[in-house]
């Protein structure tokens, strides 16, 4: 029979047969050989991930080594398939690279022959994705974390309500010291069969790695969860019982409900490990839920996180500067000004600062961040500074960009660019700053105040690393936070304190900003304490470029 002929005959059985069999093979990637007439069958699903064309062709196998097998992987591939193409070998299972567009992935290659009338007939090779997780956890063969992840996807395209509990088993860490791993994983096995028998139609148990499981609730409100999880609570007070000893399990306990979610997939186990993390640390057994911890502490929502922390990566779309009028304490002249960075992008509005700074400082991308606020405060500072040139302008520096000697050039690129004089410049160090050792704090200052550029100490006494600061790096300038000017008026304590800090930059030749002037009776009263500048709404509001150059021209005709 001619090849033409067979294809007519047989192509289209074969095809409608291995297509079916391939799309129950999750993960599992099939290929069928007649090996009398050199032709192989590549289904739809096997050619997506080798990259090659799916259908019949001739010497398939050559064309996946052409097309899909790493170069490195390419003599064994070529050696082993002749054996097995031969019958040979064929109950050892092969590994290879193998992948699309060099992007490879360890494949594990099982093969067998069919045999017809003693002759080597059909040869099958089915191919697994080793860098896949499966989606049973192979310990306690509850769903695992990849199934719960689909789950989710599905429910939230849905739009379907439920309630999503998360519960870590307490000092598992410490079983696995004291018995070894073999007794945690016995435990595991029996939680697992525990969990099993309390679902139902409407509920789903999946182990999340470690001592971990994720609960899904169907149509749950949050007093069902909250029921059911004391449910869960009972079953673990019966004590697993292995060779005579006796396990008391305690669990953390965190939990969400989703209905109609409209925030990113891939933050709703971030928000319920987040949570876990936070009772772990207050050692709080009781059940959370994100959005009661959201509120309890102000926490930001990491979805916006997620948002925001993109726009860094995008060049800083979305962020811009704005400026709150540094005075002299006692004509109330504008000497200068602090940059402040501001966050906007539809549909979330302008987010202050003070939601998205803390959770940045820890991430790589302040160093971008702290750079483009000074670029920008020093192209506008330009500006200011023809209506007055004394001017100066304050920008607050982060711990990502001091540890960093690059950041010692970004500095002094941009002061040449903007042909902007040193002096007229202050960074402000935060409390924030702490994370770093002191000699690296100094030596940064050392080098940048040898240019003429001056350091203050911003949030002073808001924590004890400002103190530290301060005795161990030449600081030009103490900023007092306003927490210690609320309520001021009616506070001997706050009015001593204050003072006496005022009195300590004063003897150490620093000068001295006092934030939080808010009324024209509070500037009457600070003025006898002898600090340098004030800051604060009663002389503006931070404003943008363009209102600022406006507010100085204003101030100028008044003055």
């Amino acid at each position: 029979m001619e090849k033409q002929e067979f294809c007519m005959e047989k192509s289209q059985i074969f095809q409608e047969m291995i297509s079916r069999i391939s799309k129950l093979s999750q993960d599992s990637y099939l290929m069928v050989t007649d090996m009398q007439h050199n032709l192989t069958f590549v289904p739809e699903s096997t050619a997506e991930f080798l990259g090659i064309p799916s259908g019949w062709c001739e010497d398939g196998y050559k064309i996946v080594l052409e097309k899909s097998v790493h170069p490195y992987d390419c003599p064994e591939y070529t050696e082993e398939m002749k054996k097995r193409l031969r019958g040979i070998n064929l109950e050892n299972d092969l590994y290879i690279r193998m992948g699309k567009d060099k992007k490879y992935v360890m494949t594990q290659i099982i093969t067998d022959m069919i045999l017809e009338q003693g002759k080597n007939r059909y040869f099958i090779v089915l191919l697994r994705n080793q860098n896949v997780i499966p989606e049973i956890d192979p310990l306690t063969d509850l769903y695992g974390q990849v199934k719960f992840e689909k789950d989710i996807v599905d429910y939230i395209q849905q739009g379907r309500k439920v309630a999503v509990l998360e519960i870590e088993i307490d000092h598992m860490n410490d079983i696995n010291i004291l018995y070894g791993t073999n007794y945690s994983d016995r435990i595991q096995k029996v939680l697992a069969y525990r969990f099993i028998y309390m679902m139902d139609a409407d509920k789903a148990v999946y182990r999340m790695g470690n001592s971990n499981y994720a609960f899904i609730l169907r149509d749950a409100s949050r007093e069902e969860a909250a029921a059911f999880l004391e449910k869960i609570r009972a079953r673990l007070e019966e004590s697993v019982v292995l060779e005579n000893n006796h396990f008391d399990l305690k669990i953390y306990a965190s939990g969400i409900i989703l209905d109609h979610y409209e925030g990113e997939i891939s933050t709703v186990q971030s928000k319920l490990e987040y949570v876990l993390g936070k009772m772990r640390t207050r050692r709080d057994h009781k059940l959370m839920f994100f959005n009661d911890l959201v509120q309890i502490n102000g926490d930001v929502d990491l979805d916006l996180m997620k948002v925001i922390h993109q726009s860094v990566l995008n060049q800083c779309d979305g962020f811009y500067v704005e400026y709150q009028p540094v005075v002299h304490a006692q004509t109330g002249e504008i000497v200068g000004a602090e940059a402040l960075v501001r966050w906007k992008k539809e549909p979330y509005g302008i987010v202050p600062p003070g939601m998205f700074i803390d959770w940045l400082e820890s991430n790589p991308c302040m160093y971008d961040l702290g750079n483009f606020v000074l670029k920008q405060a020093l192209t506008d500072a330009v500006e200011f500074r023809k209506s007055n040139p004394d001017f100066f302008i304050n920008v607050n520096v982060s711990a990502k960009q001091l540890e960093q000697k690059s950041f010692r050039d970004v500095v002094l690129s941009l002061l040449k660019e903007n042909d902007y004089p040193p002096n007229h410049l202050c960074l402000e160090i935060t409390e924030r700053c702490r994370q770093l050792p002191i000699d690296v704090i100094n030596e940064e200052v050392c080098f940048l105040q040898q240019y003429g550029i001056h350091f203050a100490m911003d949030d002073y006494g808001t924590g004890n690393a400002s103190s530290s600061i301060v005795l161990g790096v030449p600081m030009n300038e103490i900023k007092i936070d306003m927490s210690f000017i609320k309520g001021i008026l009616n506070n001997e304590k706050q009015q001593m304190l204050v003072k006496n800090i005022v009195n300590f930059a004063r003897s150490t030749n620093m000068k001295s900003c006092i934030e939080g002037v808010e009324d024209k009776s509070l500037q009457d009263y600070l003025r006898s304490f002898g600090a340098t500048w004030f800051q604060g709404y009663y002389y503006s509001r931070p404003l943008p470029e363009d209102e600022f150059i406006e507010f100085l021209e204003k101030e100028s005709l008044r003055n």
